[in-house]
């Protein structure tokens, strides 16, 4: 493991609300500067599934019940995530300087408590948005990331929803009480990666 602390951003919001997209657009376009690594903790665990990512055989089926039944790890479950960001740390060989940007971990307190100590985190990207968007989202995919997904069913999207509200959104407060910058965004039935770095550039430096 890295033997210097590692700068982080979280990115929070439902399912559909332009986490994936806005993480490409970061890695690609960078932040004030900043090399941008987006650890997709879904899209890593969708890759292990397809056989992309070496994984043992056990693992492997357990991370498939867990995206067919589309829900969190359970606590006994997190040596998962750990070890698939230790993976993703050293294949993006993350220097010092980097940032690393979080989608989709930590996702409720218990994990944010888990996660190593070496991660600090400096801020919370918040993609706010209200229901009726989200599913118009859905459907339109205006941010082009939802293709070759197989979760975005009505009764997943509705389990979804119902975990983020009583697990995901707790962590706003947990982040805010420790000092952590808070940067929230309004999601549109049209936002794309690029529109949402455009919103996320601007509200930064308006704080």
């Amino acid at each position: 493991m890295l033997s210097f602390p590692i700068r982080a951003l979280l990115l929070l919001g439902p399912t559909g609300a332009g986490k994936t997209p806005l993480g490409w657009e970061l890695e690609k376009r960078r932040l004030f500067g900043k090399k941008i690594h987006h650890f997709d903790f879904g899209e890593n665990l969708r890759k292990v599934a397809r056989g992309l990512i070496p994984f043992e055989e056990e693992d492997r089926k357990l991370i498939m019940d867990i995206l067919k039944e589309g829900r969190l790890l359970k606590p006994e479950e997190f040596y998962l995530a750990e070890h698939l960001l230790s993976s993703f740390l050293t294949q993006v060989s993350f220097k010092k300087e980097d940032l690393l940007l979080l989608n989709g971990l930590p996702r409720n307190l218990y994990q944010a408590e888990k996660l190593p100590n070496f991660i600090e985190m400096e801020g919370v990207i918040y993609l706010k948005i209200d229901e009726r968007t989200l599913f118009l989202r859905l459907k339109t995919d205006p941010a082009m990331d939802r293709k070759e997904r197989t979760d975005d069913l009505e009764e997943l999207v509705f389990k979804k929803l119902k975990w983020f509200k009583e697990e995901n959104l707790p962590l706003l407060e947990y982040y805010s009480a420790k000092g952590v910058k808070i940067i929230e965004l309004s999601v549109s039935e049209k936002d794309t990666g690029e529109s949402l770095y455009e919103k996320l550039i601007e509200t930064w430096k308006n704080l």
